[in-house]
């Protein structure tokens, strides 16, 4: 592989991890919004989808779009509601919220493993 190649790779890995970092910061305000409104009369949850299309497009071997694609926040009608109307589920919420939370951890530390290696591949060490 050639150096120039290598840096591209770096450089679209580093842009994948941004990406993710970024959807799981929106999915950590979409879900603390839905427990806020879990006794909300009527209230639907909100979900954010993005792993779909970002796997539909990694299918296709689409590299240089990948920064197309952007999470999609939309209204689940289809989750059972309550005698209110509600159909938040606080223990669905709570645990979708530690799995994005450990997912944001995952994500920032690949990334921050990268740009060290980065780093110590700049700086000769």
């Amino acid at each position: 592989m050639t150096d120039t190649t290598s840096v591209n790779v770096n450089v679209s890995q580093l842009d994948l991890l941004s990406k993710l970092l970024d959807v799981t910061g929106l999915r950590h305000r979409v879900l603390a919004h839905n427990i806020a409104n879990v006794n909300t009369p009527g209230f639907h949850k909100l979900n954010v989808a993005f792993e779909d299309a970002l796997a539909r497009e990694i299918g296709r071997g689409g590299q240089a779009t990948l920064g197309n694609i952007k999470p999609n926040v939309t209204e689940d009608k289809v989750a059972p509601e309550r005698a209110d109307g509600n159909n938040v589920d606080i223990d669905i919420e709570m645990g979708n919220m530690d799995k994005n939370a450990l997912l944001y951890n995952v994500y920032s530390q690949i990334l921050a493993s990268r740009i060290a290696t980065m780093r110590s591949a700049i700086s000769g060490r």
